[in-house]
């Protein structure tokens, strides 16, 4: 294409840019004007922007609340902090799935940033911890004989109930590991037996005893932090009422992995806490970081409580979170 053809094609595609985009007229309107069809335009407007005829610009916009960040830090001793501003913050923008979806697309990246080749990573279930797992893009590890040890992913506990879910553990282990080209390890169990001997014969089968050992080895887990009033295990039905009541008694405020703890980060006494099919609190606390990932106001005591008693070392959530923790 000769100079001239070039510089023609510059100012058409100029010209296309400006009705669009400075005169906010419409596509058909412009193709009216210039007299081809719609769906040129459209392609032009497309090739304004690559060719950098177009050049489009936002101001500067940081996601994080990087001074809530530093407060949390110094209040409760973690490792880090992650705090995802909600734009607006009442109203729609404060619905608690909108929230969700803002953590999970603007905490991704700090997560990620977390996950190294050799990492043993343990995953517990819960629907903000799904968001993020949906958004996450880790590097791909390398294959082959001088490649570094891979990622492997452990989930930290068995499916909530008989119908598979999106937000279990087992699911997004696979989704984690088969993005990050690391090994995969499953439960085949339920997160919670009918007995405690029902209990103890999964837990006793070669292949749940294997993924048990992989806890001892866990340098980070991504866990959800649920209430007893606001849980994936109330939501799905799977405890009773008697269980409910139960835990209630014994002072439960929180939930990790299936196990409830009392105000102090202790696993509450219950004839519950001799079915569940998880990771036990001491081996979750034996992790090198423990990374929460929780949205909004109504889990600030259970937080606290899960940093309290060592089970949680860094915390993952939204602005609303975070003010209710330093309330």
């Amino acid at each position: 294409m000769s100079a001239a053809a070039v510089e023609e094609e510059r100012d058409r595609l100029a010209a296309i840019a400006r009705m669009y985009y400075l005169d906010e007229l419409g596509q058909q309107e412009i193709a009216g004007i210039m007299g081809i069809s719609r769906s040129q335009i459209s392609r032009l407007l497309t090739r304004a922007r690559d060719l950098g005829v177009v050049r489009i610009s936002v101001d500067e916009y940081d996601p994080r609340d990087r001074e809530q960040e530093l407060a949390l830090v110094h209040r409760y001793g973690l490792s880090q902090a992650v705090v995802v501003r909600t734009a607006g913050g009442e109203g729609a923008a404060r619905d608690t799935e909108h929230a969700r979806r803002a953590i999970g697309y603007f905490a991704a990246p700090a997560v990620a940033g977390l996950i190294r080749p050799g990492t043993t990573l343990g995953l517990a279930g819960g629907r903000t911890l799904a968001q993020v797992i949906d958004q996450l893009r880790p590097t791909p590890v390398p294959r082959g004989a001088h490649a570094p040890q891979g990622l492997r992913v452990v989930p930290l506990m068995g499916n909530i109930g008989a119908e598979a879910s999106e937000i279990d553990a087992v699911d997004l282990s696979r989704i984690l590991a088969q993005r990050a080209g690391g090994a995969f390890y499953t439960i085949n169990a339920p997160a919670i037996a009918q007995d405690r001997s029902a209990r103890d014969l999964f837990v006793a089968h070669e292949h749940v005893r294997f993924v048990w050992d992989l806890f001892d080895s866990l340098q980070l887990a991504l866990v959800g932090v649920g209430s007893l009033e606001e849980s994936a295990f109330i939501d799905r039905g799977v405890l009773p009422a008697a269980d409910l009541n139960q835990l209630r008694a014994a002072g439960a405020v929180g939930e990790v992995c299936g196990r409830f703890f009392d105000a102090r980060g202790q696993e509450c006494v219950s004839a519950y806490r001799d079915r569940v099919i998880s990771i036990d609190l001491d081996s979750l606390r034996r992790c090198q970081d423990v990374v929460a990932v929780t949205n909004g106001p109504r889990r600030a005591a259970a937080v606290r409580a899960a940093i309290a008693g060592g089970l949680v070392k860094s915390l993952v959530t939204d602005d609303a979170g975070a003010r209710a923790l330093m309330d």
